[in-house]
């Protein structure tokens, strides 16, 4: 695998079927420009490259913030009246998202569902990750794992909890398909624990050389050396290592892609809203 592409939201199938990716990262319940989740179908139609090579597909779940957009778990009755035991408040940096107890075992079978894998606030709807098993996705791209650190308080030893959380998530899906994928997103310092490398495929870092403040700058070469011992940890232990930075300067993008090279991971830049599919050879 040499190469991948993100786009969350605004995405239409026929353009993102002929982008010139290996792996392609998407949202299956929010990201089509029509506003309705994948099809089977769609995703499908995905997994086949535009020179007809299989395609791998992901689709993104954030587990550690509850999106107000999901109505498969989500009720805007929650401001309203009694809400979960694991809903916290608003993430003041993303509207509409709330910090999420993830300890909790309500929400972790939010996620994971019953054992039959259904939807446990009620009918028989999947779950949202196994939705994700059902629609054909090749994998999960986790999001929002580093929430532990922030709410300490409500998650005590919340890094050992978490990756707990993570490898449980990932057995339940492997059970039902032995080949699914599971990529961490960010909280590169869970890999200090074993048992997150023996759990996940890969590992995506959001911007490792650039962009670290939200801005266009060069982060703190201090602070990137220390997380790419972390990335580096991953490598060599086999985990495909996926980088993306936030750049629109061609000069600092072209430098991301060759520094991302010499280390053997796969780069991708693209623009923050993740709203659009950037190209190599126009974009970066």
């Amino acid at each position: 695998m040499h190469s991948w592409g993100y786009q969350l939201a605004s995405l239409t199938i026929e353009k993102a079927h002929r982008a010139p990716y290996d792996l392609l990262v998407v949202d299956a319940t929010t990201g089509l420009e029509s506003g309705k989740p994948f099809t089977r179908a769609e995703v499908e139609r995905l997994k086949q490259g535009p020179d007809g090579r299989r395609r791998i597909v992901i689709s993104y779940l954030s587990i550690g913030e509850a999106e107000d957009y999901r109505g498969d778990y989500y009720a805007k009755e929650y401001m309203e009246e009694d809400a979960p035991d694991w809903l916290m408040k608003e993430n003041p940096q993303w509207k509409g998202n709330r910090l999420i107890r993830f300890c909790t075992e309500g929400w972790q079978k939010t996620i994971l569902g019953d054992e039959r894998g259904r939807n446990v606030y009620g009918g028989d709807e999947p779950s949202p990750l196994f939705r994700l098993l059902e629609l054909g996705f090749d994998g999960v791209y986790l999001d929002r794992v580093d929430v532990y650190s922030e709410i300490s308080k409500e998650c005590p030893d919340g890094a050992n909890k978490m990756v707990d959380f993570v490898a449980r998530l990932a057995a339940r899906a492997r059970n039902a398909d032995p080949n699914f994928m599971v990529i961490l997103q960010n909280a590169e310092e869970l890999l200090a624990h074993p048992k997150m490398i023996e759990t996940i495929d890969a590992i995506a870092k959001e911007s490792l050389f650039f962009g670290g403040d939200m801005g266009q700058g060069r982060n703190n070469a201090a602070q990137t050396e220390v997380i790419l011992r972390y990335l580096r940890q991953a490598k060599a232990a086999g985990r495909a290592v996926f980088v993306v930075d936030y750049v629109n300067d061609k000069s600092r993008s072209g430098e991301m892609v060759k520094r991302a090279r010499a280390e053997g991971f796969i780069p991708y830049v693209g623009p923050r809203n993740l709203a659009q599919m950037w190209l190599p050879g126009e974009q970066f």
